[in-house]
């Protein structure tokens, strides 16, 4: 699969990158066995033996300002374009019907399988400004991204498009003050607007809120504290999905010749309140999915560090 860089610097703190690659991607061994999955009586699926492999093709253009002062600017576009896109393909059983000897589709269930389709691409874009704030000794970053995509499917026979339009702005807060204290402050939004071209799928609009900081601090007699604090919001879900913190705290001792190794007793989800969300896209439904965690837990571990 052929790929394609080219960089031009303008000066020495302006330059330029053009990327172009190509790759292909193989069906799962699950999505070519034609066996059929009935764990939910209401959404079968099988595989496809006769799918193609994926070819996809990525072009960005990318520019870079950097100075000597810490200013740093960065502007990204970039497109891909997917041939023989592995897309799902699904059938409602107007009555009972058997797809198997052993298995009978119910009145009113869905069949799923895999199938290759044209028509799916993607757009990407990115603005990135950082500079650094001397009263702190840190710097900031700032940063927009959008990303657009378009998604194949079929549905009772008929083609449709599943779109989905994302963007993320973000703030970074990074130290800059000593090799022994350090602290990253961060958030960004995730803001989600999905639809399909079907009538039978309803659009999905939701805004994701994250936030974090982190703390390391080496401080007397190679004592280290460390502290990681997140918080994840969601706004326009009513799934079940509630906002959370996690928060997870560390204390080691470092020892041995240039402080190599380190013995730590980490805490972790220390509020009991961790989750797993996602959210996926199917051809005429959206997916909202709540998965177990592990819950609090703590533990002694020991780290060697070779330079």
């Amino acid at each position: 699969m052929p790929s394609f860089t080219m960089r031009y610097s303008l000066d020495r703190t302006n330059s330029l990158q053009l990327r172009y690659r190509s790759k292909s991607s193989a069906p799962s061994v699950t999505s070519l066995q034609n066996v059929i999955d009935n764990s939910n009586p209401l959404f079968l699926s099988a595989g496809n033996p006769d799918l193609d492999q994926q070819l996809s093709h990525t072009a960005n253009l990318r520019y870079l300002r950097t100075t000597k002062s810490g200013y740093t600017f960065i502007a990204m576009v970039g497109a891909t374009i997917q041939q023989d896109y592995v897309a799902d393909s699904t059938f409602v059983a107007k009555e009972d019907m058997e797809l198997t000897p052993s298995v009978t589709l119910s009145k009113g269930a869905q069949f799923t399988r895999p199938v290759n389709m044209d028509g799916y691409y993607s757009l990407q874009s990115m603005l990135t400004y950082g500079f650094p704030i001397d009263f702190i000794r840190s710097n900031i970053n700032l940063s927009l991204s959008a990303n657009y995509a378009n998604v194949p499917t079929i549905f009772d026979g008929i083609e449709s498009k599943t779109r989905e339009l994302n963007l993320i702005p973000k703030i970074i807060i990074g130290s800059n003050i000593s090799n022994n204290l350090d602290f990253t402050a961060s958030y960004s939004a995730g803001i989600n607007k999905m639809f399909s071209s079907l009538d039978t799928a309803t659009g999905s609009d939701y805004i994701t809120h994250s936030a974090s900081a982190k703390l390391g601090w080496t401080f007397f007699w190679g004592l280290t504290f460390r502290s990681t604090f997140d918080y994840i919001g969601y706004t326009g879900l009513d799934t079940g999905a509630e906002d959370y913190f996690l928060w997870n705290l560390s204390l080691g001792k470092k020892f041995l010749k240039n402080n190599a190794a380190e013995i730590r007793v980490e805490a972790f989800d220390v509020l009991k309140q961790n989750q797993a969300f996602t959210h996926s896209i199917g051809s005429n439904y959206y997916d909202y999915i709540n998965s177990n965690v592990l819950k609090p837990y703590a533990m002694i571990s020991f780290v060697y560090t070779i330079r």
